[in-house]
C-alpha cells in the first residue's frame, strides 16, 4: 500500500484538487515575485524586495516540485520517512514535502 495521497484514477479528485491548488499558488507567488523583481530594478535597489523575491523562487521550485511528485505518484509522502503527510497539513501547505516530524527536526 503506498504511503502518497492517492491521485490515481481510483481518486482522481483529490490528485486534481491539489493539483489545482498547487498551480493557483504557483501562478500567485509568481505574480507576488514579478512585482518584487519590480520593486528591485528601481534606481535604488531594496533589499528587502530582494530577499522576497528570492524567496518566492524558492517557494515557486516547492510548488514545481510537488507538482512532480503528484505526476510520478508520491505526491503527500514524507520525502524523508515515507510516511503519509496528513491532508489538512497539504491543504494548509499543499507543497510540503516532509510531515511535521520531520520538518521539525
Amino acid at each position: 500500500m503506498s504511503a502518497s495521497v492517492d491521485t490515481s484514477s481510483a481518486a482522481p479528485s483529490t490528485g486534481d484538487r491539489f493539483r489545482a491548488l498547487l498551480e493557483t499558488q504557483r501562478a500567485e507567488f509568481a505574480r507576488e515575485r514579478e512585482e518584487a523583481l519590480a520593486e528591485c530594478a528601481q534606481s535604488v535597489p531594496d533589499p528587502v524586495a530582494q530577499r522576497r523575491a528570492a524567496d518566492l523562487k524558492d517557494t515557486i521550485e516547492q510548488v514545481d516540485a510537488a507538482l512532480a511528485r503528484i505526476d510520478a505518484g508520491t505526491y503527500g509522502a514524507c520525502a524523508k520517512c515515507g510516511t503519509t503527510i496528513p491532508e489538512e497539513r497539504l491543504e494548509l501547505r499543499p507543497f510540503s514535502a516532509t510531515c511535521v516530524a520531520c520538518t521539525a527536526r
